[in-house]
């Protein structure tokens, strides 16, 4: 196989990764918000941190989902606000919620985002950059968008995220069925990237909880979060239509999972880091 070859078929199946987060996203776009109440405790946080520029002629917010971060930002600023998401479904939703106001909906990936150099006085992005193929990459393009003196703000998953339900799928067959996050030296290691200043990272760990493994499992598909992998999907689906072997599967998670057990509920963890950087 020649190194062109190679390039081709990672880029197409990078392309056909990003497709499927797109469509998942979609899916889960009209029940989204009802959902999503830790994504929106994170980006409240976000904004609490964010700095405030004496003046912001752009700002722009990547994966901005239903718009809920961008209209504060809006509010926040004035100038030009731009909400840009990879799945079509979340910015129908966003321009309904958000219809009258004065925010301009972008389709587009935060690897290679269909905006000017130097274009954005600030920028923010709230638990989207995990789903990227590469945080380096997403880094570069904030550089080449981001003016200088200008700010970016983003929140991502780290190592432990997801902790039970990882641990669950060992207990069942000793295999990986969600997505891998970075460990928070290698984070801290990535944000040394070329044309930023020194950044300020805060962890902090977050948790949800649900009364059975089912729900569990049905709120990680309400928000989206295409954390589990085909075959992991699979025996969901097939424990819940009633099929002999994905029911013995899935009555093994459930039980694995019922040893995370707490008062509240079986719980699902996140660990968030929030980082601010400024651009040189």
């Amino acid at each position: 196989m020649t190194a062109t070859t190679s390039s081709r078929r990672l880029a197409a199946a990078g392309e056909s990764r990003r497709q499927r987060i797109a469509d998942a996203f979609s899916r889960a776009a009209p029940g989204y918000d009802g959902a999503a109440q830790l994504q929106q405790a994170v980006a409240d946080d976000l904004l609490a941190r964010l700095p405030q520029p004496d003046s912001c002629r752009a700002l722009v917010d990547i994966g901005c989902g239903t718009g809920y971060l961008v209209s504060r930002l809006a509010e926040r600023h004035g100038g030009l606000a731009i909400g840009l998401d990879i799945a079509p479904g979340m910015l129908d939703q966003a321009r309904r919620r958000h219809a009258g106001r004065s925010i301009h909906w972008v389709t587009g990936c935060a690897e290679s985002m269909p905006l000017a150099d130097g274009s954005a006085d600030l920028m923010v992005s709230s638990l989207a950059v995990q789903w990227c193929d590469s945080l380096e990459a997403f880094l570069g393009e904030a550089a080449r968008v981001v003016a200088p003196g200008g700010w970016l703000g983003f929140t991502t998953l780290c190592e432990g995220t997801l902790e039970e339900l990882q641990w669950a799928w060992q207990q069942v067959d000793g295999e990986t069925h969600v997505n891998e996050f970075l460990a928070e030296a290698r984070l801290v290691e990535t944000l040394r990237a070329p044309g930023w200043q020194s950044a300020e990272v805060t962890m902090t760990t977050r948790r949800t909880h649900h009364a059975t493994p089912a729900e569990t499992m049905r709120a990680l598909k309400r928000i989206g979060a295409n954390t589990m992998t085909a075959s992991a999907a699979s025996a969901a689906s097939a424990g819940a239509a009633g099929g002999l072997f994905g029911r013995r599967r899935f009555d093994r998670l459930a039980q694995a999972l019922e040893r995370w057990r707490e008062p509240a509920g079986i719980p699902t963890r996140y660990r968030v880091a929030t980082v601010l950087m400024q651009r040189r």
